[in-house]
């Protein structure tokens, strides 16, 4: 081969050398500085150089905020054994929201009682030291609001939350979202439902009066559907109380205080088991309700081995789901205090599925205006910026998994194979 007394290789024979993509190779070289050359349009990369860059990456450099300490108390750097039994001393904390009483992120309880992510981190960088945290909340936008922060770096949150984000994105310079990846779905018209109390006789929507209020948590993905329902052709003003916690719309469901809720799994599921009212047949106003794993670009591209463990988690998560729900329901019934039998007919209804097809991308393209006024564009939701396909392609990979594509999957759901 000619290319041999140069010892160069392709593109192609790179990634199947590293085992990653294109659009790793393509960010490596971007971000990460991996050496290549370009002849025409042709890329190749040294080998000898390969070798180095990759050594170079596997380092583990003293943070500069510990550089100080790391050196000797004239100032003289610590001799090279020293120093390297401090450095891997040195401990990362990573943060990650998680939301019990949303079934579709039910994945993070899972990986929280396993330890999975430690696990994974372990395995990635055996050198290092990190400590992870788990920061609960009631609802997405508490965790936009600690990701805009920079208090937590992982975060499992619904449609509303991710299309939110990306708006603020576009609003905030130094807060870049990123999707890695999808959790728990549910086709259109279901996970999100409205339940009118029995005594109400309200069947459709389009019943809905201002004698009764309507109750659902502010700023989320059930309150945008809410919206959409009362938007469709009502007559009259219908109250609307906003809750921070959809455990307290499911009480004021019970206790009479409200006529209907407007709620999400599993709550759907316990307000039916226990007769608390009837759902309320609507038009599909907002397509497949979709949940989501969500980080800073910024944070998650100068922490990929992170990121890449936390999905290949999430992944195995799912997996657990499909293959042994009983198994499942049991962590996170003792993780929630959610009753088994309203857990188990809730697993069997969602997909789990972390794959980001096209359908998935125009839900989120679809979401309007809000009750907050918050304006969601649909340039704002575009493949690019809404979805990052190479951590979950590397995770999968790890994995042994059947290779994903760099971009949405171009067709509609399918089951032959799931991640």
């Amino acid at each position: 081969m000619p290319n041999e007394p140069f010892n160069l290789m392709s593109l192609q024979e790179a990634m199947d050398l590293l085992g990653v993509s294109r659009a790793t190779i393509d960010r490596w070289r971007k971000d990460k500085r991996l050496p290549y050359l370009k002849i025409g349009k042709e890329v190749w990369i040294d080998r000898i150089q390969l070798e180095l860059w990759v050594r170079g990456g596997m380092r583990n450099p003293v943070p500069a905020e510990k550089e100080k300490v790391a050196a000797g108390s004239a100032g003289f750097p610590l001799p090279s054994k020293e120093a390297s039994s401090f450095q891997t001393e040195i401990e990362t904390e990573i943060t990650v929201g998680y939301q019990s009483g949303a079934a579709l992120l039910w994945s993070a309880l899972i990986v929280k009682s396993r330890g999975w992510f430690e696990q994974e981190l372990r395995l990635a960088e055996p050198s290092r030291r990190y400590r992870v945290s788990w920061k609960h909340a009631d609802s997405g936008m508490e965790l936009v609001e600690e990701l805009i922060a920079g208090r937590v770096q992982i975060a499992s949150v619904g449609d509303y939350p991710i299309a939110a984000s990306m708006e603020l994105g576009r609003l905030l310079p130094r807060f870049q979202p990123a999707m890695l990846a999808f959790d728990g779905k549910c086709a259109g018209g279901t996970g999100i439902s409205l339940v009118a109390r029995k005594e109400e006789g309200i069947r459709y929507g389009d019943q809905l009066t201002s004698s009764s209020a309507i109750s659902t948590v502010i700023r989320s993905s059930a309150s945008r559907r809410l919206q959409a329902v009362l938007d469709r052709g009502r007559k009259e003003a219908v109250q609307v109380l906003g809750s921070r916690r959809m455990a307290d719309c499911l009480a004021a469901l019970l206790e009479g205080r409200v006529g209907a809720a407007m709620l999400w799994e599993p709550y759907l599921t316990w307000a039916q088991t226990l007769g608390a009212g009837m759902t309320v047949a609507a038009d599909d106003c907002g397509g497949d309700y979709l949940t989501g794993i969500m980080a800073d670009e910024a944070w998650a591209r100068t922490h990929e081995s992170v990121t890449v463990s936390y999905l290949k988690a999430h992944i195995r998560a799912h997996e657990l789901i499909r293959r042994d729900p009983l198994a499942a329901a049991s962590i996170i019934r003792d993780a929630s205090g959610i009753p088994l039998e309203v857990i188990l007919p809730v697993l069997a209804s969602i997909r789990w599925d972390a794959s980001v097809y096209s359908r998935d991308l125009l839900t989120l393209s679809r979401l309007g205006e809000d009750d907050s006024g918050l304006k969601l564009r649909s340039s704002s939701l575009s493949a690019g910026p809404a979805f990052q396909a190479s951590y979950l392609q590397e995770a999968a990979a790890a994995l042994k998994l059947p290779s994903l594509p760099d971009m949405a999957i171009p067709h509609d759901w399918t089951d032959d194979r799931l991640y």
